[in-house]
């Protein structure tokens, strides 16, 4: 695919599944040429002042415990990060968000213009697109961003260790790998009581939820190499108790609500002009 041979990498590190016919086509409309904004990005990112945090996780599926990682961007904000969050806009992901704004409304928004204003941007994705074909889509526009230094990828795919490194090495990016275990199982999320979840009250199951939560995105503080795995998993466990994560939800929400009523308002003075 790529005349770059290091570039051809990123297409075998899934085990045995490489790019689709599929993800060639909606890659070749997606960018002019690819291999050109992969390789501009790497260069210019030895430059960037801007470390930005990219989160990829693969689709969320009904009561799969890495449902937890939905609030993987929020809690990294808490640490003055600014996140990227890339998933596959699934009921469990719509149900969870859909409470707090029309996530499933189309934003036609900017996505520097968000995070100019908030540090974090949800980038949804339709989810038409094979785990496969998602896993590299959303690969290749983490590497194809120069301000991104550091990406997680979060996922239940065997990937291939010795050629992530070799991304990781030829794109000057940190990749962090956090393998998820698609049995583990949770409360199917529509009945997710999120009062108890993010505020202070909790009844013995959502103490073990937090618990359980709090360890599966502790793994993404130990990345920073500035916390101990108990320490990591206190900290995330006090931002679901003193109400950090609901804090940057609501003023996240608030904001693309905004936007959105502001977006539709504009629309409908231009149908009725």
């Amino acid at each position: 695919m790529f005349i770059t041979e290091k570039l051809n990498i990123i297409s075998t590190l899934i085990e045995k599944q490489e790019f689709s016919e599929k993800l060639q086509k909606m890659l070749e409309q997606h960018y002019v040429n690819l291999e050109a904004t992969l390789l501009r990005a790497k260069v210019l990112r030895e430059f960037s002042t801007s470390k930005m945090q990219y989160i990829s996780q693969s689709a969320i599926q009904t009561e799969q415990a890495n449902l937890g990682f939905l609030f993987a961007p929020f809690i990294l904000v808490n640490l003055n990060q600014s996140v990227i969050y890339h998933s596959p806009a699934t009921i469990p992901v719509l149900n969870i968000l859909g409470r707090y704004y029309q996530v499933e409304q189309k934003q036609n928004l900017k996505i520097d213009e968000v995070l100019s204003a908030l540090n974090l941007y949800l980038d949804l994705a339709e989810t038409s697109l094979s785990k496969a074909d998602f896993f590299y889509f959303s690969l290749i526009k983490a590497l194809c961003r120069s301000d991104v230094s550091q990406i997680f990828l979060i996922t239940d795919l065997k990937l291939d260790i010795s050629k992530l490194a070799e991304v990781e090495k030829f794109f000057r990016v940190v990749i962090h790998y956090i393998e998820t275990d698609p049995h583990d199982k949770i409360v199917n999320e529509a009945e997710l009581n999120l009062r108890k979840l993010l505020f202070k009250n909790k009844d013995d199951q959502y103490i073990a939820l937090c618990e359980k939560f709090s360890k599966l995105n502790a793994q993404l503080l130990l990345c920073y190499a500035s916390y101990t795995s108990a320490q990591a998993a206190h900290l995330v466990n006090d931002m679901f108790y003193a109400e950090h994560i609901h804090e940057k939800l609501s003023v996240y929400a608030e904001y693309m609500q905004t936007r959105l009523q502001h977006n539709a308002s504009k629309m409908n003075a231009q149908f009725l002009a």
